[in-house]
């Protein structure tokens, strides 16, 4: 392979797994490392999502599809063995799986919600990590881990503290196993995406929104799973082992803003 080619897809002798994948961000960013050349690994829970997937990139490059319920502890550990004896490596684990809802006060929130969200958008990527990073010390693989988490984790939305606790949360994770597993030569790093156009994000963001006639951060648009793909794609390259335990906003500049009165509203 020439140099030239070898540059244009940095992740030809890699493995990933991107959990999250079946639709939305997930999806977006499952295209990106395909195209950069890696073999990935899709994985959600709802396995007609990962084979949509799975067809829709089947032509770009090497993808597998992974139905895996990562609140399930046994099936996120399987996640990671099943790769790692099919593919003889594990280089990148991309934590993307997530649920978000805005309409729980805090007053009214279950503790069955509570414990769903953290269950999934906390305990879940502990245990990936966990399983990804012991696999990727014992081959000797410098590896990469990165969480996509949100805006929320810096700040808090409305209505939410369930999730704003799981995406702090995993910021503080983030930064933790960063320091441990440095000497490994492992990189943990997290993309915080601001709002997104997704399946999981439509519901909540207006047609003033979509259109940019309102307008909610620097850029005047609403992010797309590319703008947050890029990100990652950035942080899982073999060039940037000097990043690790940082966590990079992706939000069209709105954590940097302050609110006008214009655009606050009870």
């Amino acid at each position: 392979m020439s140099h030239q080619a070898s540059a244009a897809r940095p992740l030809s002798d890699k493995v990933a797994i991107v959990t999250g994948g079946g639709r939305g961000i997930g999806r977006g960013i499952a295209r990106r490392l395909v195209e950069l050349g890696a073999t990935v690994v899709v994985a959600s829970r709802t396995a007609a999502d990962v084979e949509e997937t799975r067809q829709q990139l089947s032509g770009v490059g090497a993808v597998e599809a992974a139905p895996c319920d990562v609140s399930d502890r046994d099936a996120a550990k399987r996640l990671i063995a099943d790769t790692r004896e099919r593919h003889g490596s594990l280089d990148i684990l991309v934590g993307c799986h997530g649920v978000y809802n805005a309409e729980s006060p805090f007053l009214e929130l279950s503790e069955e919600q509570w414990d769903r969200t953290l269950g999934i958008n906390l305990d879940g990527n502990f245990i990936l990590a966990q399983r990804a990073a012991r696999t990727m010390v014992a081959d000797g693989v410098a590896g990469r881990i990165v969480f996509v988490s949100s805006i929320n984790g810096l700040a808090a939305e409305p209505n939410c503290s369930d999730y704003n606790t799981s995406k702090a949360g995993l910021h503080g994770f983030a930064r933790s196993i960063a320091y441990d597993l440095a000497p490994h030569g492992i990189t943990v790093n997290v993309v915080a995406p601001g709002w997104v156009r997704s399946p999981m994000s439509e519901p909540y963001l207006s047609e003033d929104v979509l259109a940019g006639r309102q307008r909610f951060n620097m850029t005047g648009r609403v992010g797309e799973p590319e703008d947050i793909a890029g990100a990652v794609a950035w942080l899982v390259d073999p060039a940037t082992s000097y990043v690790t335990g940082t966590v990079i906003p992706v939000d069209g500049g709105q954590a940097a803003m302050l609110p006008m009165p214009s655009s606050v509203s009870i």
